[in-house]
């Protein structure tokens, strides 16, 4: 099986729990996807204060052409909630799969955790010492509202969709959920 049928399945699976949910738990989800977007659009625009948008745009993802395992199903659930159009990303192109012709296929708030934090050498150098200060909050703000939201699930997500996929869905049949969401603990949101 190809990674692009990896991803398929793993879509389908996360859409087919996510469906399943009752309307408390996808409340709590949804102050906390709100939350994870805020983040991610507040260490985007320190970034962008140094134009890293078109830096990245012209290195074309080298940083991480490895880069499959980066959305995580914690990234579908920002999708799912929102309920925007997911991307179809291209495994074979050569460099990182959520890149096209004209950069990221995501829009900032609905990229990976690790592609809005990640900082190559240049772009580090160009920041501020007080944006690379409050860089490194928002960074750790957003790990925990990540690490949140997997407590809520009872799973872990960093490892990334295809991964989690490879590694729950195969072995157990589902990917969200060990236990069905019950009156689990409220989402702390930052």
């Amino acid at each position: 099986m190809d990674d692009l049928e990896k991803w398929d399945k793993a879509i389908s699976a996360v859409n087919r729990e996510f469906a399943s949910l009752p309307e408390p738990f996808l409340s709590k989800l949804k102050n906390s996807v709100e939350t994870i977007r805020k983040y991610k659009r507040s260490v985007f625009a320190l970034t962008e204060t140094i134009n890293a948008g078109e830096i990245c745009k012209a290195c074309r993802g080298e940083c991480c052409r490895k880069g499959k395992y980066h959305f995580t199903v914690t990234d579908l659930l920002v999708y799912l909630v929102e309920g925007k159009e997911l991307f179809v990303p291209c495994f074979t192109n050569g460099r990182c799969p959520y890149s096209g012709d004209a950069g990221c296929l995501m829009e900032v708030e609905y990229r990976p955790f690790n592609c809005i934090t990640f900082h190559c050498e240049e772009l580090e150098k160009l920041l501020p010492k007080h944006a690379v200060e409050e860089f490194y909050g928002l960074e750790g703000k957003l790990r925990c509202q990540y690490g949140e939201l997997e407590k809520l699930f009872d799973n872990r997500f960093a490892y990334g969709l295809l991964a989690n996929y490879e590694r729950n869905f195969k072995q157990s049949g589902m990917m969200l959920f060990q236990n069905p969401p019950g009156d689990r603990d409220e989402i702390r949101v930052q």
